[in-house]
């Protein structure tokens, strides 16, 4: 092992001289002293040549490579708004002048050509609240007068409530599509005229929803758990009361085409363990929280094959985070990253299976220079450094999986952005009053991340999946509906 030695010059340079000093002033005569003065600054001059010559060279700062700007797509002007939006309903209107005007070379009297001068503008009607009034027919007997019977109800979300149908779903959707909170809602529908709707009311307005829309949330769990590949991850979730423990989480399992939110009290691995133990899952993606690595292990011991794979994004994030203040040590493996994902975002763009495999294979050696760096780097213990060091070489083989199956994504980003929605919700209103507040939490968000992961409008598919309930038909998941809208 080597010893590094400091030196100062300057102390060192004093203490020389007056080492010297004394020996001259035995051994020297009083003449020579401004020889030696000379002699001791040019040893000072070694001292510092020698220094420069010892001491590392500091590296040059690395080159920012200017990234291209995006071009910004401008509003095209020349077109009107009506081919633009092509669905919308045009109301057309005919504006003439109240009186025809006067010829300016003649002065007579115009008349209409029979052509237009057409302009259009995107308009808007505010929302409208109205009363529907139903008037069941009552029916008597004219034989006997013993009985009288009423037309049957219209089909309802609540035949007991005030609110129908439509009211019901526009205040779900305002807080789990919208992220409105419900006391925002009321005081938006009492500015458009409707004064005094109870934010309890509307609050168990989502319950009820929630409850109808039971059979498509278990359904959905289907759907994900059927899935080869299931992507997980967590985020807290604040139980303000109705339970002994106020730190809940919501927990969400997804495959890539539908959503499935549980919320529990727990952050404990036996929650992934229990919605696994029922999946036909082969991969798992996950951040390589430990809660998911035992739920893995408890049912690989039953039997089932089962291959974890982490989140690169992790891995380049604690790289990036270590960079504020290990910038020249990590600015090696953020390059690399940044080749990794460049070369994914190309294979994405040519959407080809054969171009993904390719592009996976070239990723190889990639990775392989990543961990040689990562061995031979020397991270202060305890530093942010050391902690992206260890987090990629501890995990090095599930960060890999992608490389074999190109099915398996990069990273879990697909998951954190789903979770987005919750996540902000939570900002918004806090969190549940209740556990039933926290089950109509889970399945809301459920169906509305499913209906977005499919590029469905939640607006269009629960009021079509409620009147498809209402009239005892098959229950469609938003995936299957997609399926059905494309068929035609």
């Amino acid at each position: 092992m080597k010893t590094v030695v400091k030196i100062d010059p300057e102390r060192e340079y004093s203490s020389a001289k007056q080492v010297l000093a004394d020996l001259s002033l035995q051994s020297c005569r009083r003449e020579d002293i401004s020889t030696l003065d000379s002699s001791i600054d040019n040893m000072k001059t070694v001292i510092n040549v020698l220094m420069e010559r010892l001491s590392p060279k500091p590296r040059k700062p690395p080159k920012k490579v200017k990234k291209k700007k995006k071009e910004r797509v401008r509003e095209d002007f020349s077109k009107l708004p009506s081919e633009k939006y092509p669905d919308l309903e045009v109301e057309e209107k005919i504006v003439r002048a109240s009186e025809a005007p006067q010829c300016p070379c003649c002065n007579s009297q115009m008349h209409e050509s029979g052509l237009y001068k057409t302009s259009e503008k995107l308009e808007v009607i505010p929302k409208r609240y109205f009363i529907s009034r139903n008037k069941r027919v009552v029916y008597n007997c004219r034989s006997c007068n013993g009985s009288m019977q009423n037309a049957p109800s219209l089909p309802s979300l609540s035949k007991m409530s005030n609110y129908g149908d439509s009211l019901i779903i526009d205040v779900s959707l305002s807080k789990y599509c919208d992220l409105i909170p419900i006391d925002r809602y009321c005081n938006i529908a009492a500015r458009q005229g409707l004064e005094g709707l109870p934010a309890n009311s509307m609050i168990g307005l989502t319950h009820i929803l929630a409850q109808f829309l039971m059979l498509v949330y278990l359904k959905i769990k289907k759907e994900v758990s059927s899935s080869k590949l299931i992507l997980m991850d967590e985020t807290p979730h604040k139980m303000l009361e109705g339970d002994d423990t106020m730190n809940w989480y919501l927990w969400g399992f997804f495959s890539l085409k539908a959503c499935y939110f549980e919320a529990h009290g727990t952050r404990s691995g036996d929650v992934p363990l229990s919605f696994l133990s029922e999946s036909m899952m082969l991969y798992m993606l996950t951040d390589a929280y430990k809660g998911y690595g035992r739920a893995a292990e408890e049912l690989r011991k039953k039997g089932k094959k089962i291959i974890e794979a982490f989140c690169n994004a992790h891995a380049y994030r604690y790289f990036k985070d270590a960079s504020t203040t290990w910038s020249s040590e990590t600015e090696i493996f953020r390059e690399l990253y940044g080749k990794i994902y460049e070369i994914e975002r190309q294979a994405k763009e040519k959407k080809e299976e054969e171009a993904k495999k390719l592009a996976r294979q070239s990723m190889v050696p990639i990775f392989e220079e990543i961990k040689n760096e990562a061995e031979r780097a020397k991270p202060m213990p305890h530093s942010s450094f050391e902690k992206a060091v260890n987090y990629f070489l501890n995990h090095y083989e599930g960060l890999t999986q992608c490389l074999n199956n190109p099915d398996i994504p990069l990273d879990n980003n697909f998951s954190e952005r789903i979770l987005r929605s919750p996540v902000v919700g939570r900002k918004t209103w806090y969190g549940t009053h209740s556990k039933r507040g926290a089950k109509t939490n889970s399945i809301l968000f459920s169906i509305v991340a499913s209906c977005k992961i499919n590029d469905i409008n939640p607006r269009n598919y629960i009021p079509w999946v409620v009147d498809r309930i209402h009239k005892k038909e098959q229950i469609l998941t938003p995936y299957e509906y997609g399926q059905y809208i494309d068929s035609g």
